[in-house]
């Protein structure tokens, strides 16, 4: 007489439910405390929420944290699909509930084919032993401890809700086996057929098994989540903690609180699977899986839980959260896949969607997006986004949050000086930059906080990062058609003495001029626009570039461009009628001169071409 072995490896995975819970949405299941399911999607549209199958064939939704994962044996696993089966053939249920939107013969032969793997990975020796003396069926309970079917029968016949009256009997080994030879591809055939029903549960297991630094990256991953702290921000609080362990634990455990800091303070390096395995890149997909769906024209879709906008503005807002918190690395993959398909489909959705509410939140993420890849921005830049923020903003002059949020944005994308499409001047033109200049001069009433003013002055100076001609120059343009600028002027001005450069926002390469002094630059080489500067304000321009000139190294590279600035300030003003710090100017001249390095010969040529063309002010 031989033995039916169940290996103690070969158990399958399935939920146990720890509470009784009563259905009171479309599309979720009722239950009693200890019924078994098989988790069909742990990742789903709201992240609260499992998609499962009981033991009656109904596949719908149930909340994750009544329910506990736990190990069954190849045996049990196969009577519950049994059980599916039978219902299902029976048709106990409404079609649409067993099948959730897959024909029911479709479902059968899942389920047939699921039980046919299931039963290979039982292993069998003859001659059988009558079910009474057979080993009881092993699964994993809560804790990963092997519990006995038989030891939990009480259990099992009072509170199991889909057992019926002959898989109620925890002798479930009264009918014999079939003898099934095991095939080497299996347990692999079994994952096929199973589709993604274990993904969840297997990705969690396989965490046990990383390295020191995958210990490290999940321990400052919970610091994250339980804290909402950024990934920089937990790497940081995750080292001062295990720095006061140090002083607070004995010397015997150094060794391992000293691996963990190391790899604190390392960068996160993964590749691409376990990149794919985080909660981070799997939330990213599922949210930009469910916006793509909103741009298709289904937005306007309800479903059980809640209305439509308050759906997608959740999305958002988790998008925005992971976005800024979760590493960088890993919101970059997400993003560059498919050649960044994602952002494309997001600025569609803005160009189609209409409430304000939801804009917004866009917004906020487009700003996110720009600062993980020159790419991106470029990608914005040269979509139909530009014009769309610069329509919204003519049309809605006294919205004061649109007019914040696609200012500020727009100077985003346009900070990196990448030239705009001629196409986009249809919008970007000279009306769309005089409303700018405008509003910097009598901002709107409705503006209380004064941000309309210091958010167009910063828009100006990136924008004006796109042109290198005077011609083509729209900011010159509408400037040359303005009478008074003197609100512009004193910000500009302000802003210069600070040393401030305002639109130098991201470190992606190549990294644009100096947005602040090519404005001036620009400005002065015409007398035109340099006319819009009074003369007190051309006083303080000196001083400021007496300053700069003398204290910038010969290796700064600012310190040619306020030369260059100090020569169109002299001929396209009237310098003559106050020369200004002439003698101040004349010394940083003189010293400039004397230098000896290779490096100060192009400022020493500029210095040379200034004395030559206006003598008059050195003699």
């Amino acid at each position: 007489m031989s033995v039916k072995k169940v290996p103690a490896a070969s158990t399958l995975d399935m939920l146990r439910s720890l509470y009784d819970f009563k259905p009171t949405y479309a599309k979720t299941l009722g239950f009693k405390e200890n019924d078994y399911f098989i988790l069909h999607s742990a990742f789903t549209k709201h992240k609260n929420w499992w998609e499962v199958m009981n033991d009656r064939g109904e596949i719908g939704y149930v909340p994750s944290n009544y329910v506990e994962k736990i190990g069954v044996t190849p045996a049990f696993y196969s009577q519950f699909v049994d059980k599916c089966i039978d219902c299902i053939q029976r048709s106990q249920i409404p079609t649409e509930l067993a099948t959730n939107a897959i024909d029911r013969k479709s479902l059968l032969d899942k389920l047939r084919e699921m039980k046919s793997n299931v039963e290979q990975m039982l292993e069998v020796t003859y001659p059988s032993i009558a079910a009474d003396d057979g080993p009881p069926l092993l699964y994993k309970n809560s804790e990963g401890q092997l519990e006995t079917i038989k030891n939990t029968a009480s259990k099992c016949s009072s509170n199991s809700s889909y057992l019926s009256s002959e898989y109620r009997k925890c002798d479930i080994y009264e009918e014999p086996i079939k003898p099934i030879h095991k095939t080497s591809n299996s347990i692999e055939n079994l994952k096929k057929s199973m589709d993604n029903i274990h993904e969840a549960y297997i990705r969690e297991e396989s965490q046990h098994k990383r390295s020191d630094s995958g210990i490290q990256s999940n321990s400052q991953k919970n610091v994250r989540i339980n804290t909402q702290l950024s990934h920089e921000m937990s790497r940081i609080a995750l080292v001062t903690v295990v720095q006061g362990l140090h002083e607070l634990l004995p010397a015997s455990v150094f060794p391992y609180l000293s691996t963990i800091l190391s790899y604190s303070q390392e960068s996160l390096k993964i590749d691409d699977v376990q990149i794919e395995q985080t909660h981070d890149a799997s939330r990213l997909k599922i949210i930009f899986n469910e916006l793509t769906s909103c741009k298709e024209d289904s937005q306007q879709r309800s479903w059980m839980l809640h209305e439509d906008e308050s759906v997608i503005k959740e999305y958002l807002r988790e998008l925005i959260q992971i976005l800024t918190n979760a590493d960088a690395s890993i919101s970059k993959y997400v993003v560059s896949s498919q050649q960044y398909h994602v952002i494309t489909t997001l600025i569609q959705y803005y160009q189609m969607e209409t409430r304000w509410s939801i804009r917004q939140l866009l917004l906020q993420a487009f700003g996110v997006l720009c600062s993980f890849d020159k790419t991106i921005v470029s990608i914005m830049l040269n979509s139909v986004l530009p014009g769309e923020l610069a329509r919204d903003m003519m049309a809605s002059p006294r919205n004061v949050a649109k007019l914040n949020y696609s200012s500020l944005l727009l100077t985003m994308i346009m900070s990196m000086g990448e030239p705009v499409p001629i196409t986009h001047y249809e919008y970007l033109g000279v009306p769309f930059v005089t409303f700018i200049l405008d509003n910097i001069e009598c901002p709107p009433d409705t503006d209380a906080d004064d941000q309309i003013p210091e958010l167009f002055t910063n828009l100006i100076i990136a924008y004006n990062l796109q042109f290198t001609a005077y011609n083509e120059n729209i900011i010159l343009k509408a400037l040359a058609e303005k009478s008074i600028a003197k609100a512009l002027i004193e910000r500009l001005l302000l802003l210069l003495n600070r040393e401030e450069d305002p639109v130098k926002i991201f470190d992606h390469e190549p990294k644009p001029p100096h947005s602040l002094l090519k404005l001036f630059l620009d400005i002065f080489s015409n007398s035109v626009t340099a006319n819009l500067f009074y003369t007190n304000d051309i006083l303080v321009l000196i001083d400021i570039m007496v300053r700069y000139m003398s204290d910038l190294s010969v290796n700064d590279a600012r310190r040619h461009q306020y030369l260059e600035l100090c020569r169109r300030v002299m001929r396209n003003t009237f310098y003559e009628e106050h020369l200004h710090r002439r003698e101040e100017i004349l010394k940083c001249f003189t010293r400039i001169f004397c230098e000896e390095s290779e490096q100060s010969k192009n400022d020493q040529k500029l210095v040379r071409d200034i004395m030559n063309e206006f003598p008059q002010y050195f003699k």
